[in-house]
């Protein structure tokens, strides 16, 4: 019996074992079970530390990074300029992502992200990646988060991406988002269901390991139907069709020949710019606009500031004053006390003066009436300055 249980023991251990081994898997290896996996692409930060991009772009299943850029309306990652330059030069394909806070002003946020992504350095549209409310109801986020995504397209001239999780797409933006291309989180090997809408990428793992880079990174893949040309922006060199043809790890097929760009006509070329011109000046519309709307925001936001100080300020006074009439009234109260006491202790000395007065004029009373009769006078009396005796009569 105890042998049995010790090999059930054996079993159980052996079987936890192989299944975490299941849940981290190295890719960086060259294993069967890793050859079989399918990912398109990787997105990277300053999370990641310093990439050693000659050895991640050796990975043939990465076809693109998304790069993290700014945050709210002042981050910007450390590692931005180096992960874009040094993952293009080693020929990936690659792209930006803002990570969006949706309770802060939109042109801040705008201004960020524009100050440091340029176009002439992206391969793929602008990447929104939305995760927080930050205390505003679904759709109150999704307008916040569709006015960044105006902007950005006018700047830019593409349409951006947006990034969430399924729960909350399928929790706050469902029905809202129309026309954007999504690219979501779910960590399973099932792909994201969302209630409204199909995805273009799906990040399925935030554990995955890459040759060149230390720490865990995020692993993505393409939907049935999409492929690299589906993120590229307008414009750039079409990448080889890696097309899905399931939801689940396809058979490997060999790549299609690559696209020849056809060039431009030079009607085609001033229809574009004078389309870029249109998009950079409604973008600059948009932004005075904002701008306008921010510094109105701000005014109303003294207004409201200066009232409340002004109202503390006033309360204060009020306080202020109550405590001085309080401090008066009891300082009258104890004047008043005091001046009672003196009158009781001049009512209580005047009334033993008279007592002591009439107690001596008693006394003398007395006194006189005892002389007059030819007795001994009371020598202990303070009036009495006299040493009267009465005759003494001889036997």
């Amino acid at each position: 019996m105890r042998a049995f249980l010790i090999s059930v023991i054996t079993i159980l251990v052996t079987t936890a074992s192989l299944q975490a081994q299941q849940r981290e898997l190295d890719l960086s290896s060259n294993s069967p079970e890793i050859r079989d996996l399918v990912y398109d692409g990787i997105d990277v930060s300053s999370y990641q530390e310093d990439i050693d991009w000659s050895a991640t772009a050796s990975d043939k299943n990465i076809k693109f990074v998304y790069v993290k850029a700014t945050e709210g309306t002042s981050y910007k990652s450390r590692h931005y300029q180096y992960n874009i330059e040094n993952a293009r030069k080693h020929g990936l394909r690659v792209g930006s992502y803002h990570f969006y806070r949706p309770n802060i002003p939109v042109i801040k946020q705008f201004q960020n992200f524009t100050s440091i992504v340029k176009l002439n350095e992206q391969d793929l549209v602008p990447l929104i990646d939305i995760e927080t409310k930050g205390g505003l109801t679904g759709a109150q986020v999704a307008d916040s988060v569709l006015a960044f995504a105006r902007m950005l397209e006018r700047h830019y001239g593409c349409r951006p991406m947006i990034y969430t999780g399924s729960s909350f797409y399928n929790s706050y933006l469902r029905g809202r988002l129309a026309g954007y291309k999504l690219f979501i989180a779910r960590y399973s090997k099932y792909p994201p269901r969302l209630a409204d809408a199909t995805w273009t990428l799906w990040q399925f793992s935030e554990r995955g390991r890459i040759a060149g880079i230390d720490s865990y990174v995020d692993l993505c893949r393409f939907n049935t139907g999409c492929n690299l040309n589906s993120i590229l922006i307008k414009g750039r060199r079409p990448a080889r069709a890696t097309t899905r043809t399931t939801a689940v790890p396809p058979r490997k097929v060999a790549p299609k020949p690559q696209q020849q760009q056809v060039p431009l006509s030079k009607k085609e070329m001033e229809k574009q710019r004078k389309a870029q011109e249109k998009a950079e000046k409604q973008a600059r519309k948009e932004a005075e606009k904002a701008r306008e709307q921010a510094r109105k925001q701000a005014e109303a936001e003294a207004k409201a500031k200066a009232k409340r100080e002004a109202e503390a300020q006033k309360a204060a006074e009020k306080k202020r004053e109550q405590d001085r009439k309080a401090l008066e009234q009891q300082q009258a109260r104890q004047k008043q006390e005091q001046k009672q006491a003196l009158k009781d202790a001049e009512r209580a000395r005047e009334k033993a003066r008279k007592q002591e007065a009439a107690r001596k004029a008693q006394q003398q009373s007395a006194n006189q009436k005892a002389k007059s009769q030819g007795k001994r006078v009371n020598q202990s009396s303070a009036d009495n300055d006299d040493d009267v005796y009465m005759p003494i009569k001889k036997r």
